[in-house]
């Protein structure tokens, strides 16, 4: 699967807090293509140094940090040193977030070098890998994140006020992202999006990968991707997701799955306890 015979990767859906996954991994010579995670990306870095670009700017994480990646948000990750890192990750749904914390979080900084607080995930995250019952994994969950949230978290309403005219053209953009969610599993064509943002086609282009730091094509892509996981973890059948996000074929499918999230949809699949039902024949 890997190149390196100790990279790993290895993903768990929570079985006792909805919205929750658990994701364990090692790598030294696998680079993960710009993706994305519909909600938010919470981590620490066990050993090693990623690096990765995020929101237009490229960020270290040595041995010792916290990830802290806002939902949605696309972003890369690769080694920096040749020795590679090791890091597990908390990826939290908008929803769960919000009903623990009364707020919309909003992380300012992507990579904050906290050991202390990262040795705690650490722990917290091997007994949440373990936990026999839910009192066990929400009292861990919800001490941990409370104390990243309150550390390093900002409401979101809060992180800003962009004057008018921007307000305007990120309410155009905004129709364009809709646009693509809506029409994922079709064919996207770059016209029909700079028409829903009412620019010139090179314009939009320059405009959105200014916005959002990738082009509209990895972008597109990446939201693709994304589906499928989602699909995924619903128990769709690799070659139905496939199809359900616009992607050519489960081969099509697979090659962008590797690259995105480091494994492949049926590996996915299996590490979750999401494996398609079979319908045996009478």
């Amino acid at each position: 699967m890997f190149n390196h015979p100790s990279e790993f990767v290895t993903f768990k859906s929570s079985p006792h807090l909805p919205g929750v996954e658990l994701y364990s991994a090692r790598l030294v010579d696998h680079a993960f293509a710009p993706h994305v995670h519909d909600g938010y990306s919470i981590g620490a870095i066990e050993a090693g140094v990623e690096r990765f670009r995020y929101q237009g700017s490229e960020h270290l994480a040595p041995a010792g940090s916290l990830v802290l990646l806002n939902a949605d948000e696309l972003h890369t990750g690769q080694a920096e040193v040749e020795a590679g890192w090791t890091y597990q990750m908390l990826y939290i749904e908008p929803d769960t977030l919000r009903a623990m914390t009364g707020t919309e979080a909003w992380f300012p900084e992507a990579a904050v070098h906290d050991p202390a607080l990262a040795g705690a995930f650490r722990q917290a995250f091997q007994r949440m890998w373990t936990a026999a019952d839910d009192v066990a994994f929400v009292s861990d969950f919800t001490r941990l994140v409370d104390a990243i949230v309150q550390r390093y978290g900002r409401n979101a309403r809060d992180a800003g006020h962009a004057d008018a005219r921007a307000v305007r053209r990120m309410a155009a953009l905004r129709r364009v992202l809709d646009c693509i969610e809506a029409n994922l599993e079709g064919e996207l064509r770059i016209e029909q999006l700079a028409r829903e943002a009412g620019l010139s086609l090179f314009h939009f282009v320059r405009v959105f990968s200014a916005a959002f730091h990738v082009t509209p094509h990895q972008y597109v892509q990446a939201r693709r991707a994304a589906r499928a996981k989602s699909l995924l973890a619903r128990r769709v059948a690799p070659s139905e997701a496939a199809a359900a996000a616009g992607l050519s074929d489960q081969s099509h499918l697979n090659r962008w799955f590797k690259r995105a999230y480091g494994v492949t949809p049926a590996q996915y699949q299996q590490q979750i306890g999401a494996r398609p039902q079979t319908v045996r024949q009478a």
